[in-house]
């Protein structure tokens, strides 16, 4: 199995596209802690330490990356075909894809962590330039969170490329229901959307919320943990069954 994840890694960073998203990741968060600093005071009211908070949980803003990178390393193996010849070398279909999703869960805690770490900086430099205390006490928790959610995303893409094998229709669901349907859900019907998978990874990264409320962080971590692991035994049980011709 170890053999497997390596080649798994091996084959990640051979990828240019690995790179590319990689490395798109912590300016991204870096833009959204700005945007955040840009709009404090203009929160609807919410306490300082909650505005303070928000900034660093731009961090989370990393999940899109993670998403993609597990999305790609599973669904274009299929569209490239070089799936058939994974489980002919590998004949434990399980084991291909439980080192998938080791292999991109290395990924995407790496992803998340540095992003993590760019954000920190960024929150404490553009919050001080700005006039603005740059810390609070729930600072710590906001950024484990968010590099938790954002590690967990890189196992969802994986399951959600397993799922639907054509690498175009996984990419489209991903983005349109991630970053759009489920997070507008979460912003203009919080009551139904802290109960979904986004409203749970946003909780978990400590993002408050203008209207509504999230789960507590604890409760969202386990809820989205849940709905990966329900992916991905879903995924996983499909490939087990299905052709692969």
């Amino acid at each position: 199995m170890n053999g497997l994840i390596r080649a798994e890694l091996l084959k990640a960073r051979a990828s240019r596209a690995t790179w590319i998203l990689a490395a798109l990741a912590p300016p991204l968060c870096v833009a959204w802690a700005g945007l955040m600093v840009f709009l404090m005071g203009l929160e609807g009211g919410m306490p300082l330490d909650a505005q303070i908070e928000n900034v660093y949980s731009m961090a989370q803003q990393a999940y899109v990356v993670t998403l993609l990178l597990g999305v790609l390393g599973m669904a274009g193996e299929n569209r490239h075909q070089t799936i058939t010849w994974q489980f002919l070398v590998t004949p434990g279909r399980s084991r291909v894809v439980t080192a998938k999703l080791a292999a991109y869960g290395i990924v995407g805690l790496l992803v998340a962590t540095v992003s993590a770490l760019v954000t920190l900086v960024a929150g404490l430099v553009t919050l001080t330039l700005a006039g603005h205390p740059a810390w609070s006490p729930g600072v710590p928790a906001v950024l484990l969170g968010s590099a938790l959610g954002v590690a967990l995303y890189g196992l969802l893409g994986v399951a959600l490329g397993a799922l639907i094998r054509n690498q175009v229709a996984a990419v489209a669901v991903a983005l349109v229901w991630f970053m759009y349907a489920d997070y507008l859900l979460v912003s203009f019907l919080p009551d139904l959307g802290r109960w979904l998978p986004t409203g749970a990874a946003r909780a978990l990264s400590g993002m408050p919320l203008r209207t509504g409320e999230l789960l507590p962080a604890w409760a969202g971590g386990m809820l989205f943990a849940g709905y990966v692991a329900v992916i991905v035994l879903a995924a996983r049980a499909l490939t087990l069954r299905r052709d692969i011709t």
